[in-house]
């Protein structure tokens, strides 16, 4: 009676430890790396334009005025590019708008 274990109250350990590197499915270097060359790639554009975050692989960006979201619209591939070989596996599928 002493020695039986419930289930329930059991947590695998290898559960706790991947919650611990994951933030909702993103590494967190990932977003260190991303944030420290996101200027670096975006060029002058960066001045009008603020990097909120990372939504299933879609970057979130806040701008300015439509006319610098139209900017990194038409060069959204080349940005993606330059930005996933920093890198092993290419996980930036796209820019979304706030």
């Amino acid at each position: 009676m002493f020695l039986t274990k419930r289930s329930s109250n059991w947590t695998n350990i290898g559960y706790v430890k991947k919650s611990w590197k994951t933030l909702g499915g993103i590494i967190p270097e990932r977003l260190v790396i991303l944030d420290a060359v996101w200027k670096k790639e975006i060029g002058r554009i960066a001045e009008h334009c603020e990097l909120l975050g990372v939504n299933k692989g879609y970057i979130v960006v806040k701008t300015e005025s439509s006319v610098v979201y139209n900017e990194i619209f038409m060069n959204s591939r080349q940005i993606l590019k330059s930005l996933n070989k920093y890198f092993a596996k290419p996980w930036l599928k796209g820019i979304k708008h706030e």
